[in-house]
């Protein structure tokens, strides 16, 4: 983005704050407070808002809180008066620098400091876990729903289902009525994750809505309510639906919140649930991560991330693993349950998928393929090929993975994987999908040697020559 326009948007907002929390904020906890400056990031979702306070550190700290707890009313007079279609997420931060000098070379540190002068590498190695901020309507839908439906997308990886089991988890200590939606047929080492043995199937979905329906679904590294499949039926009958997820996407997703910087959706899933025990004030739920919930998080984190080997591990993402490890959870124990355990006809399943390898433009793409009869001449699920396109990643040469499952006959699930400066993420937004650059996935009909040949055209321009 333009840096001077970025700068103009921040003094309108620096100007419009002022006013506001000088006229309108009525909350004895913020005194004198004094609105020094403000950082939008680059897709302007969220604003750092520096002020300082004239009083004792008593002060300071009953204006931090005081502020926090305006955010939404803020946030919405920010909207109204500068007419913003997209409101940023507001962070207050305490400036203890309002000393700072106003000669050039101050300013220039400053903007230096924000990131005016660095690449995107470097600005996001200096995002921090803290500021990835939930939105104030999530927060605002999970404190006012009594019944709430917690859902990953069908054939869920650790990331979705431990998400999922880590939220739910939360909002039952946050004193609400939660429940874990989840499929058949999970994969090894699905069970051991804590809250498993009480998830409700998707197939006893319809009779449990029948007998109590909930006012809330959230879904979990998931954007739509048609990623859970024959489940959406049922879904759709609630009154209001959210989404956290760390994938692009394309189309109309749901409302909640959707954070590409993300390493996985269960470190969003985190910070919710740090939101959610905050406790400001006298009355609100305060509780800090337990075990259950930090083994479920932690879980995601390792499988998304590869073991933290793939490119989406930044340093905020080892800032969150440091405070999962503190809780006590067994980091190698989930670790191996999650990314290493294989059932015995799993293997036999992966010994036909191998048989399968096809290497197209020199070598450079290699496809895979698991269809239905697979499936049952060993017994297993298409659950039990989570981590296989990883294998097509490994090889020498290969820049873009295409993992072909078959869903039913004719429907075809592709997970698609880019190595170095490859986006798939493009191309699984041709057929209605989402993801990152490096991995993306969509379904598509037809026949698989057509839709195949039709990826592989859509590929082949990233390779250049």
């Amino acid at each position: 983005m333009d840096p001077y326009k970025l700068a103009r948007q921040n003094s309108a907002i620096l100007k419009v704050l002022s006013e506001v929390v000088t006229v309108d904020v009525k909350d004895p906890r913020v005194g004198f407070v004094s609105i020094n400056e403000v950082r939008l990031n680059r897709d302007q979702t969220v604003a750092e808002i520096f002020f300082s306070v004239l009083g004792e550190e008593q002060d300071k700290r009953d204006s931090l809180r005081g502020l926090k707890k305006a955010k939404g009313f803020l946030q919405s007079r920010l909207g109204d008066i500068l007419h913003l279609r997209y409101t940023p997420d507001l962070h207050f931060v305490l400036d203890d620098a309002v000393e700072r000098g106003l000669g050039i070379d101050a300013i220039l540190a400053d903007l230096e400091q924000g990131g005016e002068f660095e690449g995107e590498v470097a600005r996001r190695a200096a995002r921090t876990f803290d500021s990835l901020i939930p939105p104030t309507d999530l927060m605002a839908a999970l404190a006012n729903a009594e019944l709430v439906w917690v859902v990953p997308h069908w054939n869920p990886d650790p990331d979705a289902m431990g998400s999922a089991l880590a939220l739910t988890a939360a909002l039952e200590t946050a004193g609400k009525e939660a429940v874990t939606l989840g499929y058949p047929d999970p994969p090894a080492g699905f069970e051991t994750l804590p809250g498993m043995a009480d998830i409700l199937l998707s197939t006893d979905a319809a009779e449990a809505y029948q007998e109590a329906a909930p006012d809330l679904v959230v879904m979990v590294d998931c954007h739509r309510l048609d990623r859970a499949e024959d489940l959406a039926q049922v879904l759709e009958r609630i009154p209001a639906a959210w989404c956290i997820d760390h994938h692009l996407v394309e189309g109309n997703p749901l409302p909640g919140w959707i954070e590409p910087l993300a390493s996985s959706a269960s470190l969003l899933v985190m910070r919710v649930i740090e939101e959610l025990g905050a406790g400001d004030d006298p009355g609100e739920p305060n509780f800090d991560l337990d075990l259950d919930m930090a083994a479920c998080i932690y879980a995601g984190l390792v499988t998304d991330t590869g073991g933290f080997r793939f490119p989406n591990t930044l340093p905020l993402t080892f800032e969150a693993a440091e405070r999962l490890a503190r809780t006590g959870i067994d980091t190698a124990d989930i670790a191996e349950q999650v990314l290493h355990r294989r059932s015995r006809p799993g293997m036999e399943l992966l010994k036909r998928v191998m048989a399968t390898f096809a290497f197209h433009a020199d070598g450079a793409i290699v496809s895979l393929r698991a269809d239905l009869e697979m499936l049952a001449e060993t017994g297993t699920h298409m659950s039990d090929t989570e981590g296989f396109v990883n294998l097509a990643t490994a090889v020498d040469g290969v820049r873009f993975a295409v993992f072909m499952k078959e869903r039913i006959d004719g429907l075809w699930r592709i997970s698609l994987r880019a190595m170095g400066d490859g986006d798939v993420q493009t191309v699984a937004s041709m057929y209605g999908g989402g993801g990152h650059k490096l991995a993306a996935g969509c379904t598509v009909e037809g026949d698989p040697e057509e839709v195949l040949a039709e990826l592989l055209d859509a590929l082949r321009p990233q390779l250049g020559g």
